[in-house]
């Protein structure tokens, strides 16, 4: 578009003087939230803008800001669209010639009476300014309960919304900068001693507090999701960095007791994501006492708190399989109802352990409880990986059927064939199998394989010509070619020719006509023993004056060794 605003032609599509009072704002803690959306601080003198710009390809889309301006792009919208242009670079200082400050001089010379009556009269007007100065100033601040903190956390958001529950963003701004400067003592004291208990229980209850408020307040802001996952990525370095495995193990403890939500069911994945995150860049010996506390949990609420264990469950065996620590906690898993993922690692380990006997049972019981067949397929899969070690070939049989019905393999078909009783149940199996093979002709090569197989073994070379349609290749017709017209030549010239080339074939003479030709050329010469050159010439030219360019692959072949000869 001609009209739109990029970050490359802003300065010459914008007013020159809005361009210049860009340039004395300052740009701050400017956030991409997700992909070419940028939330930022913009300041000018000794006021703050809440400022958004959404960019698509480099154009801006949409452009918020909370000063009062009718411009469509004001200047703190071009303020932050160019320090995104320049690549995000910190702003640069500005140096101001140095003058009086009025509000520094006005101090100066009032009365310390007045000040302080003023003081308390703006903070009881301003509740939000109220809880800042309470924190900056009293003693308190050093040692909260996590009741008070619970509380503190409450009072900043109904200080800046009441009641409300939608929040506009320059509101959500006000909520997080008070949360800044109010839980800054409380995060402090827990980096600076994450081993000691109280100062976990305080930022326990203020993260319950702050992931209470992300759920509960709407709005379009990012900022308490980006403030929450900035506390859990500094409580991640901070764990990271202790050298202790002890200590480590120690601190640890006390998120695992937390797990579980109280009042309703749930895990708390804040803290969950953390033993992941740590596990995954621990050494091995830390890993497995991670493993072992997850481990030590899991037992002691697995019957309280039975669904929700279910979950923990599956983050032990994640973190088993990886440790490579299986066998020791074997005993401790069960399948889990319509966790398919979690029961296949878990199969997968018991065969690989060599305990085949448990993961059958574990497999049949899966299948026995499923409501429909096709969540049967993995367990399915490892049965025949089984009986296949194992060498029952009866069972094998059984569940090569199960599979054949929607995976048609031909080896796998002789291999049942020649192992059951050809009654009238297999017959009607035989049709389902060599139907589901049709419908999947045509998306699949071993399906159109099959089906033209199955025909052969039987003799019906009558049903094998009706299979040379458009789902059947020419590197399988070759397969058949002498016998087809041994059957009937006729019949079989007539299907060759009049047949639609199939979607195989025509990505192949894009990306390999060689290979292409080399197939067709086989078929020539079996059919030219048949009809002769100048037979199968004419019945050829007959057919492209027809169809012409509509011929297909076979035709053309013929017809370009007509034309080369």
């Amino acid at each position: 578009m001609k009209d739109e605003i990029t970050s490359k032609n802003f300065k010459t599509k914008l007013d020159s003087e809005l361009i210049k009072k860009s340039q004395r704002c300052t740009v701050r803690e400017c956030d991409e939230v997700k992909a070419g959306d940028f939330e930022a601080y913009v300041d000018e003198l000794d006021k703050s803008y809440d400022v958004s710009l959404q960019l698509e390809k480099g154009a801006v889309i949409i452009a918020n800001c909370e000063c009062k301006s009718n411009l469509s792009f004001c200047h703190h919208k071009i303020a932050l669209l160019a320090f995104i242009a320049k690549g995000m670079k910190p702003a640069a200082k500005v140096t101001v010639s140095k003058k009086i400050d009025p509000v520094n001089h006005a101090i100066e010379q009032a009365d310390p009476e007045k000040i302080k009556e003023w003081v308390l009269k703006t903070l009881k007007k301003n509740k939000d300014l109220s809880i800042a100065f309470m924190n900056e100033f009293s003693d308190k601040s050093k040692n909260y309960t996590p009741e008070e903190i619970i509380a503190l956390t409450h009072d900043a958001v109904r200080a800046v919304i009441s009641k409300r529950r939608k929040a506009e963003v320059f509101e959500v701004k006000k909520i997080v900068d008070l949360w800044m400067e109010l839980h800054k003592p409380i995060l402090d004291h827990y980096f600076a001693e994450p081993a000691n208990e109280d100062y976990f229980k305080q930022v326990h209850a203020l993260i319950a507090t702050v992931i209470e408020y992300k759920y509960r307040i709407l709005t379009s802001s990012k900022r308490f999701e980006t403030y929450f996952k900035q506390i859990l990525t500094q409580i991640e370095e901070v764990l990271l960095n202790i050298r202790d495995d002890e200590t480590s193990t120690k601190c640890l403890s006390y998120f695992s007791k937390e797990f579980f939500l109280d009042g309703y069911a749930g895990i708390r994945r804040e803290y969950t994501n953390i033993f992941v995150h740590i596990f995954n860049s621990s050494s091995d010996q830390m890993r497995s006492k991670i493993t072992g506390i997850i481990a030590e949990i899991y037992q002691a609420r697995k019957d309280e708190r039975v669904e929700d264990s279910k979950e923990l469950l599956q983050l032990l065996l994640h973190m088993v399989v990886i440790n490579k620590n299986f066998t020791e906690y074997k005993d401790i898993f069960q399948p889990i109802r319509h966790a398919i993922a979690y029961n296949i690692k878990l199969i997968d380990s018991l065969i690989e352990l060599g305990d085949l006997s448990t993961a059958e049972t574990y497999c049949i019981e899966q299948i026995n409880q499923n409501t429909d067949s096709i969540y049967d397929r993995d367990y399915v899969v490892r049965l025949k990986q089984i009986y296949t070690q194992t060498k029952d070939d009866k069972k094998l049989v059984g569940v090569l059927s199960r599979e054949l019905l929607y995976k048609p393999n031909f080896d796998n078909y002789t291999f049942v064939l020649s192992r059951i009783d050809l009654d009238a149940q297999f017959k009607k199996w035989r049709n389902q199998v060599l139907a589901n093979a049709r419908q999947l002709a045509g998306f699949y090569k071993d399906a159109a394989d099959f089906s033209l197989a199955l025909r052969n073994l039987e003799g019906d070379f009558k049903g094998l010509l009706a299979y040379l349609d458009e789902h059947a290749d020419y590197d399988s017709i070759a397969l058949y070619t002498k016998q087809l017209i041994q059957y009937s030549a006729e019949a079989f010239m007539k299907r060759l020719i009049t047949k639609i080339d199939s979607d195989r074939d025509r990505r192949l003479k894009m990306d390999h006509p060689a290979k292409l030709e080399e197939t067709l050329e086989r078929i020539y010469q079996i059919v030219v023993l048949q009809y002769g050159v100048e037979n199968l010439m004419l019945i050829v030219k007959q057919r492209e004056k027809v169809y012409g360019k509509w011929a297909n692959l076979f035709v053309q072949h013929v017809g370009k060794k007509s034309s080369a000869s």
